[in-house]
């Protein structure tokens, strides 16, 4: 569950795959209000984000916190 994120929400994500890639775009383009901390990771496993709080998000989770970072809320998922 994505609710109560505390912010910056960092978000790891794949450079190597054109997906993850597009998906960043996307978010870089729409976060308007700094909630979102991009980094580019090596790391083939997709996805990844982590909270102000230190919680932990993998895959489709971390891809919600992260729409929801980008539309300061605004999306309903």
């Amino acid at each position: 569950m994505t609710s109560g994120l505390r912010y910056p929400l960092v978000l790891f994500y794949d450079a190597g795959s054109s997906d993850c890639m597009a998906k960043v775009a996307g978010l870089r383009n729409r976060d308007t209000g700094g909630r979102l901390e991009l980094v580019e990771s090596s790391d083939r496993g997709g996805i990844r984000a982590r909270d102000a709080n230190g919680r932990c998000f993998v895959g489709i989770m971390a891809l919600e916190a992260a729409y929801r970072a980008a539309w300061d809320g605004e999306v309903s998922l």
